[in-house]
């Protein structure tokens, strides 16, 4: 499929915008000599500083007086603002000549880190061929009290930072709306700010899985340092790595991942008898299952006998043919027969050993996705009884995995698991066997992990950029973990594991603008105005390819279900909708229409209240100005947009009803996915071994969760579409492999 322009090369952040950490001094050429009264050693010189996924790098090209040229290297980040954020930056630079330029919209931190790697550029270049002094600049003792924009979307963090005899003394974060979407924030809270005391440094790794709340926090430093009289960026020092590496030895089960598979993989292991370790890149456990309503669950005589007078209250028979029908194929139909007869009996096992605690199979709460009738398909996780506390997307259950694990934990002396130790690799013997795990601590420590078996869990392939346009063609706005990179598919594959079904569409549920504004040049009112325009079903929709898309040219439908899943089968898992300058000028003289007045627009918390239809919006200029500057809204011509897209112009015009050399205006808002994470994964039999290409298993290694979840689906298809299918998998999938896990090692 064709790409549009804001898609073409890997840029700045939208979603998940993290601080950006240490400058570091490259040089490459600039080894002429310098010339009596030049300002710049002629030569090529690169600087490098900490970006939202990893190291971005800047090179600049010197003559003796000027920036001659500059390019960037933001692989490492996250595709959404584009080449025209990328080429404004350069524009910037070389107009300016030096790195004092503006921030590009909606990227503030990725902006900064590209001018701090491009003054350690320029400090290189300096003709007395020295950089520019490490003395920091004194600062002026007190409490001082800033404020930045994180991933809440309904206000900037606040935070005061104190100086004491010219150093960071204490850091508290007194506003924040993050933790509305989840418990990551208080996790980059209890382990960045100790780290940013200790190390006197805002140069320090975010942490994982709060990369956007680290950057917020860092930012709340940076500009204290700045204004106590200090140079915010001389306090970005790199923080140097560990080479040592330790070993572990003597488990039954490692486990790799402890989102939710993983856990109930650790527990049930455990609770078989193993002795365990378990592996987790984030800073605390729960994954994506931390921030769901809860899961699929079929006849749990737990359930049944609360809500049921303890009969069985949904036909698995019905539930199985259902989705063998929808699939395709009955070559996984082992599996998916125990997807289905064992979400219940699963969901009892964790409750009775390990005090998971679920609410509500009573219908009303939540309902099945395909059939009215399944009204007691999906039940929903118990909330904390000490706060009753529910996020944007389900209730924080996180205490009922924190409660498991340790009770995991206590069966075996020898049971561990670690946070921030990410897993790199399979550690194999001259026979090519799985034998360990090799890990990075998050302070550089290599650690070496040996087991008898090894369970994947790393939660599917949707931060992984390259993976996701291999096997689904495009990458997509991510609603769950960025850390989910495909590890454990790529481990598995490396000791001949396959794959099955990669190209089942991401899991979908959520549509939203695409660069959520989280800035304050709207108010909440008008964010939910643009994104109304995105989501509203009364105006026309255009791919990202320029042709019609909905009613009847949307292929969302399916046929055995009757399912509209909708956008996931959109090219690229968005597309715009289209409003001409009539339309406009309508709605700011005599408002929106109904259906757009009731648009969905506050699922993921982005915006206030819309106004009653027929009200005049008498700032939808300034709306629609703002949602172009953050790549929300293109505006022109049939032509000019065409251009921007990077299709066909006649195509295009076609589409919105006009000819190409019109000199209409129109405007195109766009509307994206929002994907919690990925479906198609390493293929497993029904013991949740990884198999080989030639269908024999992999005897010691297993898979759970995203890492196996493809077996119950198909290529091209939306993931099996009934309410807390994946969620019900992680139960299943995690007694299954931890009991086997258990029960291979313990023949060893």
């Amino acid at each position: 499929m064709k790409k549009t322009a804001m898609s073409m090369v890997s840029v700045l952040v939208a979603l998940s915008m993290t601080a950006c950490g240490t400058a570091s001094n490259t040089a490459s050429q600039g080894t002429a000599e310098s010339t009596s009264g030049s300002k710049y050693t002629p030569g090529s010189y690169t600087g490098e500083s900490q970006g939202h996924g990893g190291n971005i790098t800047v090179t600049a090209d010197f003559t003796e007086n000027a920036i001659s040229n500059v390019s960037f290297d933001l692989s490492v980040e996250t595709e959404s603002i584009g080449q025209a954020a990328a080429d404004t930056l350069k524009d910037e630079i070389l107009k300016a000549q030096s790195a004092d330029i503006d921030a590009v919209s909606g990227a503030t931190e990725t902006s900064d880190a590209v001018k701090r790697a491009l003054q350690s550029a320029i400090d290189q270049a300096a003709a007395s061929g020295s950089t520019a002094s490490s003395d920091k600049a004194p600062l002026k003792d007190g409490t001082y009290t800033e404020s930045a924009t994180s991933f809440g979307f309904t206000g900037d963090m606040v935070g005061s930072v104190t100086i004491a005899d010219g150093k960071i003394s204490d850091i508290k974060i007194t506003k924040e709306t993050d933790s509305i979407t989840g418990q990551w924030f208080k996790t980059a809270e209890k382990n960045l700010i100790p780290r940013i005391i200790e190390s006197q440094s805002i140069g320090v790794d975010s942490i994982s899985g709060a990369t956007t709340s680290s950057g917020a926090i860092k930012k709340i430093v940076a500009e204290a340092i700045d204004e106590a009289g200090g140079n915010s960026n001389d306090w970005y020092e790199t923080q140097e790595k560990s080479s040592e590496v330790k070993k572990l030895e003597g488990y039954d089960v490692i486990v790799v991942g402890l989102g939710g598979s993983g856990i109930l993989s650790y527990c049930a292991a455990a609770k078989s008898g193993a002795s365990v370790f378990g592996i987790e890149q984030a800073a605390a456990i729960g994954g994506n299952s931390a921030s769901v309503y809860g899961p699929m669950v079929i006849n749990s005589k737990n359930l049944a006998e609360k809500y049921n007078d303890g009969k069985d209250y949904i036909d698995a028979d019905d539930v199985y043919k259902t989705w063998i029908d929808y699939v395709g194929t009955d070559e996984k139909a082992d599996v998916i027969r125990k997807a289905v007869d064992e979400s219940g009996s699963a969901v009892d096992y964790y409750m009775d050993n390990f005090g998971f605690e679920f609410d509500g199979m009573e219908g009303g709460l939540v309902g099945s996705f395909v059939r009215p009738d399944w009204d007691k398909e999906w039940t929903v996780y118990t909330a904390d009884e000490n706060n009753s506390k529910w996020y944007i997307l389900g209730p924080d259950h996180t205490f009922q995995f924190d409660r498991a694990i340790e009770k995991a934990k206590a069966m075996n002396e020898k049971n561990d698991y670690m946070l921030e130790l990410k897993g790199d690799e399979l550690i194999t013997d001259e026979n090519d066997n799985v034998i360990g795990v090799r890990c990075t601590y998050y302070d550089g420590t290599t650690y070496e992990i040996y087991g008898k078996t090894v369970i994947l869990a790393t939660g599917g392939f949707v931060g992984n950029k390259e993976m996701m346009e291999e096997y689904l063609g495009h990458d997509v706005n991510v609603l769950g973990s960025t850390l989910d990179k495909g590890d454990g598919i790529k481990m598995g594959q490396s000791v001949g594991g396959s794959t099955y079904a990669m190209g089942t569409l991401p899991m979908i549920h959520v549509s939203q603008v695409p660069h959520i504004i989280r800035t304050d040049e709207l108010t909440a009112d008008q964010k939910a105005i643009l994104s109304a325009l995105a989501l509203t079903t009364d105006a026309p929709e255009i791919t990202i390819n320029g042709e019609k898309w909905g009613g009847e040219d949307a292929s969302g439908t399916d046929e055995s279900t009757g399912l509209t899943v909708g956008i996931a089968y959109a090219p690229g898992f968005m597309y715009y909708t289209a409003w001409s300058q009539d339309d406009i000028d309508t709605i700011r003289t005599k408002g929106l229409s109904e259906a757009t007045s009731k648009a969905e627009v506050n699922f993921i918390g982005n915006g206030g209240k819309l106004p009653a239809a027929g009200t005049p919006v008498e700032d939808i200029d300034k709306i629609l100005s703002v949602g172009e500057d953050f790549k929300d809204v293109i505006s022109g011509t049939p032509a000019e947009i065409a251009k921007e897209m990077n299709v066909d112009a006649e195509t295009l015009a076609k589409s919105l009803g006009t000819t190409s050399d019109s000199s209409d205006k129109f405007y195109l808002v766009a509307c994206s996915g929002w994907s919690y994470g990925t479906v198609g994964s390493l293929d497993i039999d029904a013991n949740m071994n990884v198999l080989k290409k030639d269908g024999t298993p992999i005897e010691n290694l297993f898979a759970v969760g995203q890492d196996s979840e493809g077996v119950c689906n198909a290529d091209g298809k939306a993931y099996s579409p009934w309410g807390g299918q994946a969620q019900s998998w992680t139960f299943v999938s995690g007694k299954n492999a931890g009991e086997n896990a258990a029960k291979v090692a313990k023949n060893k």
